[in-house]
């Protein structure tokens, strides 16, 4: 309801300040205005309203007096004579306003309209090939009218036109006049006057005269001056049509300019013309447009100012081409009549740096078929491109008219022009002359006959330098100069064995035994200085013998001091560097398991058995299975395993699917160590035994818990853990398990021990005897064999007892 009554109250302040006499005013507006509030009045608009009844020659009481008249509150008077005082001492107040009250900025802002302020980018598609179509495709290219300018001189005055006219001198006196829908403007005091179509400089000479023949007799004299400035501007409609993005017919602020109009529209269509845009007013063609103009030249006389029923008539295009290949600006280009390539050339910005100057190929488009043309430099000013032609600029060809290259041995090799008459000791010579590794008897050039076929020219050298021979050179000659270093293979010395940096090293006039030493670094700690070998290369060996001597072995002792019994190397010669007798590497073992003091033991004697080990490590813990033992020893490198998978897929009568199954078992046996059973109670009691082995370095050695369990796995209904129980033979076990299942071979049935011995059953006649079985065995039923599998050899069953023991331990410790 607010905002109904401020509205009311602006529209009652502009009739009281707009009209002639008070008495008018009074009469015109009898509304009541008892709920307008003046907190909702800006104090621009407050002062805007003041400053009209002043010119209307009103005070600020007769103005209260009359909208107490009208109906508002004395205590909305109180607060509007308030806010005329903050405003006349310049303190300002902040107002309560909804979205439709205008701004404190209102009274700065030039247009009226501001809907129709701004030209907005055109979101339309455009060929971006065509020349000039970044201009309306670019969002950072804006073609906004600029409201916030000085007046435009040659301005056209129209209605809705405001005019500030500013009086100072001897009188001082401001005019807001807004032009009616006559084309008048009405001056208190003076009366109206008629200003429609004139410009804003013949409007102040006529508001000036009429002024100075009225009230203001001091402008005759020049005590009083007139300034004249545009205040806010109208909208004026103006009509796009033709081969435009967007043709129509749009509203636009009377500053708008004929650049802006074409950014509003999108621009020239596809098809439409960039050269002659034409400006229609009054039904006659007022100007015809090229933008090329601007683009080029940044040339700003085309764009105009434009007026109320303007049209801008966009038609087609008469001439375009396709400009490709290297040309600083490749895309589409519209000529005018007379214009040639040589034109198309300075719209495209030139040549790039590495284009084919000499010529260009056009493709024409004819009647029925196209046609290609050759034209050459001297007829870029005359030809005149047609409708559809696409010129390509050509690239400059990968090749020197005037190069020569030198390589080799020589101070500054490289490439240099072929001047006249040069010759190859002059291009030596420019080329710093030849280094000092010179191969002097002979060099050679590479160059091409007339037919591209290769040639090769040989020369020497030092006749060459001595003026003794003269080669001419000709265009892309390839010269090498021969270094007497490239032609010899490299000369090298290796070191191998206990030092610290053993590799190869370049051979040196002089160098020995002990300089290549020092080269790698020094002899290791193990390393025998007194007994060096070195392998020397014969050149005249005499192989037609059958035992010919092939190397020869120099044995060289540095123990005596640095300067004796040294000897100078020859390429290609082997030293080896032994290792000392007397020095040995401490040997490691590592013990872990049921072991009172489990840890690494450095082996003392070169004959360390298991049982030194075990008295060194204090005993057994009380639950540690004392009757057998685990080492873990590293596998040598060479030692294949595919034939193991093999036999044991075969043992078990398993596929490898089966096989994958048991990936536990699958990945112990084809690691890059094995596991060898002891049966440490015979090793202990029985020391000159076989069990009782020799320990190596790097050996860890377990010793497990006494679970007292027994593993029945395979082909049994119910695989599964069973506690031991003594004086049980195998078939007690088999039972508990859920007895052999239909595809169990009952006659491979093992038994495999905690030290990796496997037993089966025997047979006697028709009795059965039945292995004994202990604790921590394993009861193994496996599968029957399939007919279509092939039997394991002979030879194959010496791999499978230590399979089968290793099995046994890796299930032991995975089911503890």
């Amino acid at each position: 309801m607010n905002s109904i009554w401020r509205f009311f109250l602006c529209s009652f302040l502009l009739t009281l300040v707009c009209s002639s006499s008070f008495s008018q005013t009074n009469s015109l507006s009898a509304q009541n205005l008892a709920t307008v509030n003046i907190d909702n009045i800006s104090d621009v608009e407050i002062k805007a309203y003041q400053t009209k009844a002043i010119e209307n020659g009103l005070s600020g009481d007769d103005m209260l007096r009359i909208l107490k008249e009208k109906g508002l509150p004395d205590e909305q008077i109180n607060k509007l004579s308030e806010r005329l005082v903050n405003i006349k001492t310049g303190t300002t107040t902040k107002i309560n306003s909804d979205k439709s009250s205008p701004n404190s900025n209102e009274k700065t802002d030039r247009y009226a309209n501001k809907d129709a302020s701004k030209v907005p980018m055109q979101n339309v598609e455009q060929d971006i090939s065509v020349f000039g179509s970044e201009l309306f495709t670019s969002n950072s290219l804006v073609f906004e009218p600029n409201l916030r300018i000085p007046t435009p001189a040659g301005y056209i005055i129209g209605p809705d036109d405001e005019l500030i006219i500013n009086v100072f001198g001897f009188s001082e006196k401001t005019y807001n006049v807004s032009v009616n829908e006559e084309g008048s403007i009405y001056i208190p005091q003076v009366g109206p006057l008629f200003v429609n179509g004139l410009s804003i400089e013949q409007a102040a000479e006529r508001i000036k005269s009429k002024l100075a023949s009225t009230i203001y007799k001091a402008i005759n004299s020049g005590q009083t001056s007139v300034r004249v400035s545009l205040g806010k501007i109208r909208s004026i409609r103006v009509t796009v049509i033709g081969e435009a993005k967007k043709p129509g017919t749009l509203t636009v602020s009377s500053l708008t300019t004929l650049f802006n109009l074409l950014y509003l529209c999108g621009g020239p269509s596809d098809y439409g013309s960039y050269r002659k845009i034409e400006l229609i007013r009054g039904n006659q063609l007022k100007k015809t447009v090229d933008l090329y103009a601007f683009l080029l030249k940044g040339d700003q006389k085309d764009n105009v100012m434009l007026q109320e029923g303007d049209v801008v008539r966009i038609p087609y295009y008469t001439t375009r081409l396709q400009l490709t290949g290297n040309v600083k600006r490749k895309g589409k280009y519209e000529l005018i009549e007379g214009e040639t390539f040589e034109d198309v050339l300075k719209f495209s910005g030139g040549f790039s740096d590495n284009a084919f100057k000499s010529g260009i190929t056009a493709y024409q488009l004819t009647e029925t078929e196209r046609k290609i043309l050759d034209i050459n430099k001297r007829q870029f000013n005359s030809y005149l491109p047609q409708s559809g032609d696409s010129i390509v600029v050509g690239k400059l060809l990968n090749r020197f008219e005037n190069k020569l290259t030198i390589n080799g041995a020589v101070m500054r090799p490289g490439e240099f022009q072929l001047s006249e008459g040069l010759t190859l000791k002059q291009l030596i010579e420019k080329a710093g002359g030849v280094q000092e590794d010179v191969y002097s008897r002979r060099g050679s050039i590479s160059r091409l006959s007339e037919n591209n076929t290769p040639q090769q020219v040989s020369f020497n050298i030092d006749s060459v330098m001595d003026g003794l021979t003269n080669i001419s050179l000709k265009k892309n000659d390839e010269i090498t100069v021969y270094s007497i270093l490239d032609l010899k293979a490299p000369y090298e010395i290796s070191i191998d064995g206990f030092v610290k940096k053993p590799g190869k090293y370049r051979w040196a006039e002089n160098i020995t035994v002990r300089d290549i030493i020092l080269r790698a670094g020094g002899l290791t700690e193990a390393g025998d200085i007194e007994n060096i070998e070195i392998a020397r290369r014969l050149n005249d060996v005499n192989i037609s013998k059958l035992n010919h001597v092939q190397t020869e072995i120099l044995n060289v002792d540095l123990s005596d001091g640095p300067n004796k019994n040294d000897i100078v190397l020859k390429p290609y010669d082997v030293i080896n560097i032994r290792q000392r007798s007397g020095y040995v590497y401490q040997r490691i073992v590592y013990l872990d398991g049921m072991i009172l003091n489990p840890g690494r033991y450095t082996l003392q004697m070169s004959g360390d058995r298991i049982s030194d080990l075990m008295k060194r490590a204090g005993g057994f813990r009380p639950n540690a299975d004392t009757t057998s033992m685990i080492i873990r020893r590293l596998i040598k490198k060479n030692q294949a395993t595919e034939d193991r998978e093999r036999i044991f897929s075969k043992l078990l009568n398993i596929g490898e699917d089966s096989l994958n199954a048991s990936g536990s078992i699958k990945k112990e046996i084809f690691k890059d160590h094995e596991n060898i059973s002891i049966n440490l109670s015979k090793a202990l009691t029985e020391p000159q035994s076989s069990e009782n082995m020799l320990l190596e370095d790097g050996d860890i050695i377990t010793v497990e818990n006494n679970t007292n369990l027994v593993t029945v796995s395979g082909e049994v209904y119910y695989p599964t853990i069973i506690p031991y129980k003594p004086n049980e033979n195998l078939k007690y076990y088999i039972e508990k398990s859920g007895s052999y299942t239909q595809t169990a071979r009952k006659s491979g049935t093992l038994v495999i021990y905690p030290d990796g011995k496997a037993k089966r059953i025997g047979h006697f006649l028709f009795f059965k005897k039945y292995p004994e079985v202990v604790s921590r065995s394993e009861i193994f039923v496996p599968q029957k064999s399939d007919k279509n599998r092939s039997k394991i050899s002979i030879g194959e069953w010496s791999v499978v007892l230590s399979t089968l023991a290793i099995i046994a331990n890796v299930i032991v410790n995975l089911k503890k």
